[in-house]
């Protein structure tokens, strides 16, 4: 693909569905509050970004813990909603569990819908995106794949013009105060007049290709297919599943001033099961792919 990855798994499939996927994952993770599927949708997202990002990718999920404990402890301090308290602060102010629980269920989405943002940014290439709205909207889809490859180029230009003054004496944490922040000026005026220097390059490209000279035309690499088709379908099943579970308040609980599930009903049972196989899904692809590959491997 564009960025020279071997796409496999999950990632293989066509743009539409993928796309697709993640956006209705978004959403899921935001309308269900019910902590168990929340803690299902988390440990579903982390499975599946650690798939696509190997051991490189637990350092992430890592740092999310922290952010996950703070998010969920602040809350009762701004918070005192809830019937049992637990204790008291600041002259009788309440610290509840019912808002501390309210707290872990915040987070829970916080820490879920970045995690499927990270997928999404590791699944989603430019190519790809450029597939999908390249024909709605040319001109923004072109300015917003441009932003996006850029933004890891001008890091690593950073670190490159940074080590290479360091080398020579005026690295960024090198010396006092002023020399510090005169490095940093330098580095950042060598950093803007190598990107403008880079944009004129880019725009002579563009201009010398005949860039919105005549009408344009599209290369489309990818096919739906009958592997596609049977995918979208299985995820239809289970989103409309999903959705009638939010749609009949099974996948929420009520937390002020006492918390209160709903209670069991066969339909909420489904939703609930839908809501975690739909989720369960990308992570189940790209496990059951590199355990084939790897039965294959010890057949031959």
């Amino acid at each position: 693909m564009g960025t020279g990855r071997l796409v496999k798994g999950f990632a293989s499939f066509h743009p539409a569905v993928v796309f697709a996927f993640f956006v209705c994952a978004v959403v899921l993770t935001v309308l269900a509050n019910r902590p168990a599927l929340q803690a299902a949708g988390v440990v579903c997202a982390a499975a599946f970004y650690l798939c696509v990002r190997g051991c490189a990718g637990w350092r992430t999920v890592a740092a999310l813990v922290p952010v996950f404990a703070v998010l969920t402890l602040l809350n009762p301090l701004f918070s005192t909603r809830g019937d049992t308290v637990l204790f008291t602060w600041m002259g009788g102010r309440p610290y509840t569990a019912e808002a501390l629980v309210f707290g872990a269920s915040t987070s829970a989405m916080f820490v879920g819908v970045l995690l499927w943002f990270f997928g999404y940014n590791h699944v989603m290439t430019a190519d790809r995106f450029t597939y999908l709205f390249g024909r709605l909207a040319p001109a923004l889809t072109l300015v917003f794949t441009m932003v996006l490859r850029l933004v890891p180029i001008y890091q690593r230009k950073a670190r490159d013009i940074a080590g290479a003054r360091a080398c020579v004496g005026h690295g960024a944490r090198q010396g006092g105060l002023r020399e510090r922040t005169q490095a940093g000026a330098t580095l950042l005026s060598a950093l803007v007049g190598w990107a403008l220097e880079g944009s004129v390059v880019t725009a002579d490209s563009m201009c010398s290709r005949g860039f919105g000279t005549g009408r344009r035309t599209t290369f489309a690499r990818y096919r739906f297919g009958a592997r596609d088709a049977r995918l979208a379908a299985v995820l239809a099943l289970l989103l409309a599943g999903a959705a009638a579970g939010v749609a009949s308040g099974a996948l929420s609980v009520d937390f002020f001033p006492a918390l209160a599930a709903p209670h069991s009903t066969p339909w909420g049972a489904v939703g609930c099961a839908c809501f975690v196989a739909f989720l369960a899904a990308p992570a189940a692809i790209d496990l059951w792919e590199a355990a084939s590959w790897r039965i294959s491997l010890s057949r031959t």
